[in-house]
């Protein structure tokens, strides 16, 4: 597809690409995300709207012609995304391509309607009666309260929780970057009974006799540092978590998986925080990441849908 813009435009086009460069992104990924916001802005301009004008009428609208153009939703999300990109380097107060993407939204609405207050009940309510279930509850505290992913939470260990300070201290990878974080209240006592009693007695009973698969060499050095790890004494979490889902699932069947509380965890964060701080506390590298949680009320989302049906 070639791209044709006016000089004022290009010029405007190119100062964003080099925001994105500087940014991290590469030339490719700058130069795709420049061309998609001007295919926006050169619209606005035809209809006669100022950039700073525009709303999410305005991108639905758009989005509609994309369609009538028998362009697929996969190139639309795209463009979106650009449009997102270019109205966040602008540091507008309202960035109207927020919260629209096609194909898929329909699926990601049904997670996201899981309310965070629901997250909370669970926490409170989830089965601590033997140290699977305490270490267990546990961890679903730190996904719920700190958003931490899986790879998170194999990855922490004894000197990443600060008690007196009541911070922990999660860990960066090649994805994701590090942060500290604030311990909630409610999480506690039972963060410290996990410490103070459930875990040594854990490492203590790893050579007792009990069903499952054992590994191959149960690495203690390893073990005594690391935060979680499993009865049998793996520090692989993965069936640990299968085991905590069964029972999150009991409860509440719509909250399937980390990849659902971290999206609702997110989203709640959103509500009442700078995307930049919210960044920070999810560990995004990309802004960009923060933003794709961003979404609509469900009142306007439902309003617009009703309206432009731009998701059919």
């Amino acid at each position: 597809m070639k791209y044709r813009f006016s000089i004022q435009l290009l010029q405007e086009l190119t100062a964003f690409q080099d925001s994105l460069k500087e940014e991290g992104y590469k030339p490719a990924t700058a130069r795709q995300h420049s061309n998609y916001a001007g295919m926006f802005l050169s619209w606005l301009g035809g209809e006669g709207i100022q950039e700073d004008q525009a709303r999410y009428q305005e991108v639905i609208a758009f989005v509609q012609e994309l369609k009538q153009q028998d362009h697929s939703p996969r190139f639309i999300n795209r463009v979106l995304l650009g449009i997102r990109q270019y109205y966040r380097y602008l540091d507008y107060p309202h960035n109207p391509a927020l919260g629209v993407h096609l194909k898929g939204s329909h699926r990601k609405l049904r997670q996201e309607l899981v309310k965070y207050k629901e997250l909370q009940w669970l926490y409170q309510n989830y089965p601590a009666e033997d140290n699977r279930g305490k270490r267990n509850r546990v961890m679903l505290g730190l996904m719920i309260y700190q958003g931490l992913t899986v790879w998170e939470l194999e990855k922490l260990q004894l000197k990443h929780i600060n008690l007196k300070e009541v911070k922990i201290r999660v860990p960066g990878s090649k994805h994701s970057n590090p942060r500290t974080l604030e311990i909630k209240a409610v999480q506690l006592l039972d963060l410290n009974e996990y410490l103070q009693e459930v875990r040594l007695r854990m490492l203590k009973e790893i050579e007792k006799e009990r069903s499952g698969r054992k590994p191959q060499k149960v690495d203690r050095a390893l073990l005594e540092d690391q935060l979680f790890f499993s009865e049998q004494g793996s520090e692989k979490i993965k069936s640990s978590l299968l085991h905590l889902f069964r029972g999150v699932k009991k409860l509440n069947p719509m909250i399937s998986s980390t990849k659902v509380i971290r999206r609702v965890v997110i989203t709640h964060w959103l509500e009442g925080k700078d995307v930049r701080e919210v960044q920070y506390m999810a560990g995004h590298r990309y802004v960009s990441s923060t933003e794709r949680y961003q979404q609509y009320r469900i009142e306007e989302f439902s309003e617009l849908l009703k309206k432009y049906h731009p998701l059919g």
